[in-house]
């Protein structure tokens, strides 16, 4: 499986985790480098500022241009990282390949605005998400053809306005597996689109989003 982790230039510190691991990093797109066309056609929320909303904007661009590459030369059992995943349980070796298999992420529901906690037994292995749940997070996905890489790309790109790439990857259609429990979770770190939106908050191994101090104070007793 070839692995790509999205990292930005000045990401050092995020960078330095993934020396010794072979994956093969992926330019992020920069606040800077956000075309015109692209900014007036994305949604944010009312509280976003002009940074955070440009930052999602570079967020959607370095996973479309790279889904772009995916296309471009035909690669089939890819890996997609953000440089906050962090690796706590095995990647599994078979996957469907009708849709995308996320390894880390948040299961939530498919209304944002409907905040009663999901519903839903999950099994150990491949999970197909259900209907009335997406998976939201673009912490670490599989993208199993570049065929589905294509259909992703047609389906966003179809569009009139754009929303914040996890957003419209669980909007579009497309099948949505899980492997439970995950294989990557979120380090923790700071946020690079809003840290006003997401401070002290991760993604787990149990596609849940929680406050991080708590789950890292949680952790230390079960070790």
């Amino acid at each position: 499986m070839k692995t790509f982790y999205i990292n930005l230039d000045n990401a050092e510190q995020r960078r330095n985790k993934f020396a010794e691991t072979g994956f093969e990093r992926w330019p992020a797109i920069t606040k800077e480098q956000v075309p015109s066309y692209i900014s007036s056609r994305m949604i944010s929320m009312y509280n976003f500022g002009k940074d955070a909303h440009l930052a999602r904007c570079a967020c959607w661009l370095s996973h479309t241009k790279l889904l772009e590459f995916i296309v471009s030369k035909q690669l089939n059992d890819v890996l997609i990282l953000e440089d906050d995943a962090i690796q706590v349980k095995s990647i599994p070796k078979d996957y469907p390949k009708d849709g995308i298999t996320y390894l880390g992420g948040f299961v939530y529901n498919r209304k944002m605005m409907n905040t009663k906690p999901p519903d839903i037994q999950h099994q150990i292995g491949i999970n197909l998400c259900p209907d009335e749940y997406r998976i939201l997070g673009c912490l670490a996905y599989i993208v199993p053809t570049w065929k589905v890489a294509l259909n992703i790309l047609n389906r966003i790109y179809s569009e009139n306005r754009f929303k914040a790439i996890d957003i419209m990857m669980g909007n579009i259609g497309l099948k949505q597996y899980y492997h439970y429990p995950a294989s990557f979770r979120e380090e923790g770190c700071e946020s690079q689109i809003s840290v006003k939106n997401k401070k002290n908050m991760i993604m787990t191994e149990e596609y849940k989003f929680v406050n991080y101090n708590k789950y890292a104070q949680a952790k230390e007793k079960i070790n």
